[in-house]
């Protein structure tokens, strides 16, 4: 087992949690897989006006990283994905010794980021990097990714725009359509299809919207 690294001041890992559950995961290279999903509290001013988990944004209770991983390995799944917010705002006072206990444990480990709050260098897991529109990181930032997950507006040509910027090759990219509810996704789904199509990128469908609408925590 590797080392754990200290919190500042020799302050315990602890970890501001917003909610924890098992359920699917519904978009991006890992989507279908069953994975237990550990939202993160906190995330990057100015907040996105489209944002889709706005009660994670600020609201969490903390736990220690300990109990943390205790409810994690209760659910015996292989991949746990960590979101947020912005997950990386907690990289350094506990996220990184969880990291390190889950792969202790032999799980897989899955990072949904904006990026915003950059990417940790010694970073072992898997991030999923999902630029929001108008907002993507540099390309310094965005290189250090596994994958990229983004929006796409009405407008393709923005999203396009910053994809080629990035240099990430057409089978990294899963690109899905703006819209927190079904009615939306549906109806943006065509234009999706064939922008996927064109340019060689996933098509990715947000299943969790599309079986559940709006509903949280699933």
């Amino acid at each position: 087992m590797k080392p754990k690294t200290p919190g500042p001041a020799g302050r315990k890992a602890m970890l501001c949690v917003h909610e924890l559950f098992h359920s699917i995961q519904g978009e991006g290279p890992f989507s279908g897989r069953p994975a237990v999903f550990l939202r993160l509290s906190g995330c990057v001013k100015p907040y996105c006006s489209f944002c889709d988990t706005s009660e994670a944004l600020e609201k969490g209770k903390e736990f220690s990283e300990e109990k943390v991983l205790d409810e994690i390995l209760s659910y015996k799944t292989s991949l746990v994905v960590i979101t947020g917010g912005e997950p990386f705002l907690q990289w350094q006072t506990g996220l990184q010794d969880l990291e390190s206990s889950l792969m202790d444990q032999g799980l897989e480990v899955q990072y949904e980021s904006s990026g915003r709050a950059g990417i940790p260098e010694n970073v072992q897991g898997k991030v999923v990097l999902s630029p929001k529109p108008g907002q993507w990181p540099s390309p310094e930032i965005s290189k250090r990714a596994f994958a990229l997950k983004p929006l796409m507006e009405e407008d393709p040509e923005p999203v396009l725009t910053a994809i080629q910027e990035t240099g990430f090759p057409p089978e990294k990219i899963w690109l899905m359509a703006l819209g927190a509810s079904r009615e939306e996704q549906l109806q943006r789904m065509p234009l999706l299809w064939e922008t996927c199509r064109k340019h060689g990128y996933h098509f990715c469908p947000r299943l969790h919207i599309l079986v559940h609408d709006r509903k949280k925590g699933v």
